[in-house]
């Protein structure tokens, strides 16, 4: 695997140099952006690799329903040395409006046996979420990767997107890695209730767990799993999170699964319990 993706990292660089074009007006039609800390994940057969730091260029052209994508400051396994770029050109937009679209492409040669296929990436910019999947294939191996935030949200019931005003339950799974290679983060609640025997809590706006020391994050091939007890929790009182001093948050666990976009948690507070499950907003 090292050498295989060292050979298509010298290519990548190469490529990654090229602009998308010479020109990128910014107009309601032609627009560009940039997207920062990505979470990457790399799932080479029975192996993965988790990288945190990747980036997204956009040089969108809706007249010609064509954009050049651009994977920048990458990694695809822990034995790469550096980060590499990566230039998809001409896949092709379809959108529902201009702040949600989808691109599709395939068959990038990054050099000769070496092509990145089966590009697919979702991106809604008001929600700031960017899901990106793609191949690259190689001739020992084909890898799966996974672009994706650091901060996903859960989905609504019927698609709805109006996260500010809702009453509806909704999750914000936040996971990284830091300097050293640790997973960091933390989970927050939203419209939130939990049972207490045959009665429930009091709604809160929000509650936060942080992953803390009590709290440990495995990664797996289809995302990452959270466990942990004794954690103090932090509710929102006005505009201010406050700890959660009436009980600790014990018996968590979170499942996190980034390909197939979806997600469950469970936990004990109050002497009672808090469950849920569902689907990514991805």
């Amino acid at each position: 695997m090292k050498k295989i993706m060292t050979i298509v990292a010298l290519a990548a660089m190469t490529m990654g140099i090229a602009s998308c074009s010479d020109e990128n007006p910014v107009s309601e039609d032609k627009f560009s952006f940039g997207v920062t800390d990505l979470m990457t994940k790399t799932v080479t057969g029975d192996n993965f690799f988790d990288y945190a730091g990747s980036k997204l260029r956009f040089d969108l052209n809706f007249l010609a329903d064509t954009a050049c994508l651009q994977v920048l400051s990458t990694k695809f396994s822990e034995h790469q040395p550096v980060t590499v770029n990566l230039l998809l050109d001409k896949t092709k937009i379809e959108y529902t409006d201009r702040d949600r679209f989808t691109l599709t492409g395939s068959n990038y040669n990054v050099m000769e046996g070496y092509t990145v296929n089966n590009v697919r990436c979702k991106a809604d910019i008001s929600h700031k979420t960017y899901y990106l999947t793609y191949e690259v294939v190689t001739p020992r191996a084909t890898s799966r990767v996974y672009v994706y935030p650091k901060s996903i949200l859960t989905a609504l019931a019927d698609d709805d997107l109006n996260y500010a005003s809702t009453n509806e339950l909704y999750l914000t799974l936040d996971c990284s890695k830091n300097s050293e290679g640790n997973y960091e983060g933390k989970v927050g609640l939203n419209n939130v209730q939990f049972s207490i025997g045959e009665s429930t809590s009091p709604k809160f706006k929000r509650i936060t767990i942080p992953y803390d020391e009590n709290v440990t994050i495995t990664g797996t091939k289809t995302g990452y799993i959270v466990e942990g007890t004794g954690i103090t929790g932090l509710y929102l009182q006005g505009s201010t999170e406050v700890p959660f001093d009436q009980s600790t948050i014990d018996n968590l666990k979170i499942e996190v699964d980034v390909v197939n976009k979806n997600y469950s948690i469970f936990f004990n507070c109050m002497g009672g319990e808090f469950s849920c499950d569902g689907k990514l907003y991805l």
